[in-house]
């Protein structure tokens, strides 16, 4: 290995429920997998619908940490166009939202309404909306 070159390193993923993956259309798993959920909404909800160079290179792109792009490459590798490196995005839809208000339940067992809201980049109010949609479905 010369001088200049990084060492090569393994990136951290972020925990993600292997039931929650399992629900998602594939290019969704994978950037879910590859971000997190909130993460993956906000990238969606900002990327999603169109397709999108996705720079092998470049050490940050999208808005999006080196880690993050890292990890975002390795899990589309198989979705990508292998000529032009594009890949189209699907749109956060509705299947993701459920997902994604899936996992918000599961983490608020353990978690602060506050703390949850800031990983979902979302309200208090609309953490407990989720929430209890889930105690109102338990009473029918």
């Amino acid at each position: 290995m010369g001088s200049l070159e990084k060492p090569p390193h393994d990136p951290v993923w972020p925990s993600v429920d292997i039931e929650l993956l399992k629900g998602l259309p594939p290019i969704h798993r994978a950037v879910v997998r590859a971000l997190g959920v909130g993460r993956a909404g906000q990238f969606l909800s900002e990327f999603g619908g169109v397709s999108v160079h996705i720079p092998k290179l470049k050490p940050k792109a999208f808005g999006l940490d080196p880690d993050e792009l890292d990890r975002l490459r390795i899990a589309l590798a198989p979705h990508i166009d292998n000529e032009t490196c594009k890949i189209d995005l699907p749109k956060p839809d509705k299947v993701f939202r459920q997902a994604r208000n899936m996992q918000i339940r599961k983490e608020r067992e353990n978690a602060s309404i506050r703390t949850v809201a800031r990983a979902y980049f979302l309200t208090s109010r609309q953490i407990k909306n989720i929430t209890r949609e889930e105690d109102q479905m338990d009473l029918f």
